[in-house]
């Protein structure tokens, strides 16, 4: 049997989802210079183009704009982020202003397109959550922020199903056909056994191994999961006694006709 070894490609069988949402930073209170944005001003735009896990990792194509306004003198995309529900760090992968670097992006790019590609994340449903910052001024010279996000949710699966006998492990038996029954950690895309070595067998669930011969038996049972994962049982044996066999009995019956003849003789006396 060509074992598929242990790949969690979920792209197909993976549960996705993005959500869309603005959060409106006022500034005033750090710098009396800022505010939201007014009514006329949209806040910025993540639009999710395509999300790919594979494995513990997962790769998410994203374009990030600037709102539209229509009083706005001035807009420009100020910090473009994400974060992830398993770990509290925030990740920057667009800045107008570096602080390390000392740098100004001469481009004050309203748009901003981005492959993100997260690795490590541990197995379970997860979600990425990337957020778009913008900085703009009015007529009057007062400034504002406003930050847009979308989340993107998946799930992660690494893990290979456990597979455990409840039958056939060091057991005699006295019929040629014998139960196969298993379970397993969690829900079955495929199913295979393969019973000494010879070709593997699909199967739904448990089954009976019918017409077995004598003798000692060994199998293994491998299950697919709907990530591509494989686990495989232990490989057990058990044994298969000789059948008994039952004479079959035949009755002749012969059948003798015995005739019997009398002969009567009389003798006629003389008086």
């Amino acid at each position: 049997m060509g074992k598929v070894s242990s790949a969690a490609v979920f792209i197909s069988m993976f549960l996705f989802s993005t959500v869309a949402g603005i959060l409106l930073v006022g500034l005033a209170a750090a710098n009396p210079m800022s505010r939201p944005p007014d009514m006329y001003t949209e806040p910025p735009t993540v639009t999710i183009l395509g999300t790919v896990v594979n494995g513990s990792n997962v790769s998410i194509s994203f374009k990030a704009n600037v709102g539209e306004s229509t009083t706005a003198e001035h807009t420009r995309l100020n910090r473009v982020y994400y974060t992830v529900d398993w770990d509290q760090n925030v990740s920057y992968v667009y800045e107008y202003y570096n602080v390390a670097k000392n740098f100004f992006d001469s481009e004050k790019r309203s748009e901003f397109s981005y492959r993100l590609n997260v690795t490590g994340i541990p197995d379970g449903n997860r979600t990425v959550t990337v957020y778009a910052e913008e900085y703009g001024y009015y007529e009057s010279g007062v400034g504002f922020y406003a930050t847009g996000f979308s989340n993107v949710s998946f799930t992660v699966d690494t893990s290979p199903p456990d597979v455990s006998f409840l039958s056939l492990k060091g057991v005699t038996y006295r019929s040629a056909d014998v139960p196969l029954n298993f379970t397993v950690s969690e829900s079955a895309s495929k199913i295979e056994y393969v019973l000494d070595d010879d070709d593997a067998v699909m199967v739904e669930g448990n089954v009976t191994l019918a017409g077995l011969s004598a003798g000692v038996h060994n199998i293994t049972v491998y299950v697919w999961d709907a990530a591509g994962n494989v686990g495989a049982s232990e490989t057990v044996t058990f044994m298969v006694e000789p059948f008994p066999v039952v004479p079959v009995a035949t009755a002749s019956v012969t059948v003798v006709a015995v005739s019997t003849g009398i002969l009567v003789y009389f003798k006629k006396r003389k008086h």
